[in-house]
């Protein structure tokens, strides 16, 4: 049985660390998988240690940055451990991961490296403290992969603006699940957001967008958790619609709160490619999301030019409603068509399910497998 170790930083809340729940879930019994974490903090439901044995490359403590100032002596003990444990084939997921672990390909590890980029790595470090460092050690060590998977045409695009070219796309997967909605019982409409509660995912724009609704018998609830929190509950007071927000916290399984909404609303600022969105779909939600970079396009309207966003006015397109970044006026008229025409709403939700059968966690998880 082959052996593979699927490197990450943690598996706490976040589309990446759930798809290697599903990857561990799904391919335990064709390979003898190891886990290895920077940190060995896991929220998501791995097959027990029979299947799957945990490593812990790191330790808590750490800065998000330390691991990066420290990548030598990390790639160095990565390595060690994969010629112990005669690993055949590695899956990093994540900048951090995946510099560490082509560092150790570089300096004289035999096997085979699959490196996946979850996010715009330009977009991303271009904001932060140290991202033109960041930028620098990407240029220098991916190229050291066998094979580089993305989540989105955009993020291929994106690396190949750092020399990366002939990335592979595979869209994150999804469990298919027959879906029983429960009917409504004259509860307020209901849109529903799944996000970090970080910059990235600009709730403030979704707070004021709800706020302008006319229908004021409407309710949003955010799921998820991070450092916004408690000047986002300050804005839903300030919009005075702090009654009709409520933030859920993080929910490892989020499906029963999607059976009980109305429609999914997304507004990213960029993305790699917005899970979540696949996941609303597989309830049978219609969406809304901004046309940010990248990914909500390929998903919602994917036979149109991903490469062109729209910047005023709403799209109204194959599988949903794009609308601006960053403009909470059209975010509002988006909201409000969901909820005045039904019609569309009604074509959306028809379209929702079938849309979702492309990410069937059964065929992307082969593409994964093929690789290894």
């Amino acid at each position: 049985m082959k052996k593979v170790a699927i490197f990450i930083n943690s598996l706490r809340g976040g589309g990446a660390e759930r798809i290697v729940s599903y990857l561990l879930q799904e391919g335990c019994d064709k390979f003898e998988f190891h886990l290895v974490l920077l940190q060995k903090d896991i929220e998501y439901e791995i097959p027990g240690s029979d299947k799957v044995r945990v490593f812990e490359l790191e330790g808590n403590g750490s800065s998000k940055f330390s691991s990066i100032f420290r990548m030598k002596s990390l790639s160095r003990k990565f390595r060690n451990y994969l010629e112990e444990n005669r690993i055949d084939t590695v899956l990093s997921l994540l900048n951090r991961p995946n510099l560490i672990a082509c560092r150790a390909k570089k300096s004289g590890w035999k096997g085979k490296l699959i490196i996946s980029e979850r996010a715009d790595t330009l977009a991303y470090y271009k904001t932060v403290r140290f991202g033109w460092y960041m930028i620098k050690l990407v240029r220098k060590y991916y190229p050291h992969a066998d094979a580089v998977t993305v989540i989105s045409k955009g993020i291929a695009r994106s690396l190949a603006k750092l020399g990366i070219n002939n990335a592979q796309v595979i869209y994150n997967p999804i469990y298919i699940t027959s879906v029983e909605r429960p009917a409504t019982n004259g509860r307020p409409f209901t849109f529903i957001n799944v996000a970090r509660l970080e910059p990235q995912k600009n709730h403030a724009l979704l707070l004021k967008a709800f706020s302008r609704l006319s229908n004021k018998n409407t309710r949003l609830i955010i799921l998820g958790k991070g450092v916004l929190l408690n000047s986002l509950e300050k804005l839903s007071a300030e919009l005075g619609i702090n009654g009709r927000v409520s933030f859920e916290g993080f929910q490892k399984d989020i499906r029963s709160y999607l059976y009980n909404s109305d429609c999914f609303v997304f507004s990213s600022d960029y993305e790699g490619l917005g899970n979540v969105i696949i996941e609303a779909l597989q309830a049978g939600l219609p969406v809304i999301s901004t046309d940010c970079p990248y990914g909500p396009r390929e998903i919602l309207s994917p036979e149109s030019d991903t490469d062109t966003l729209i910047k005023n006015d709403i799209d109204i397109s194959a599988y949903g409603i794009l609308t601006p970044v960053g403009n909470d006026e059209c975010l509002t008229l988006a909201m409000q068509k969901i909820i005045d025409d039904t019609a569309l709403r009604d074509k959306y939700k028809e379209l929702a399910i079938p849309r979702s059968l492309d990410f069937d966690i059964k065929e992307i998880s082969k593409k994964y497998f093929d690789l290894f």
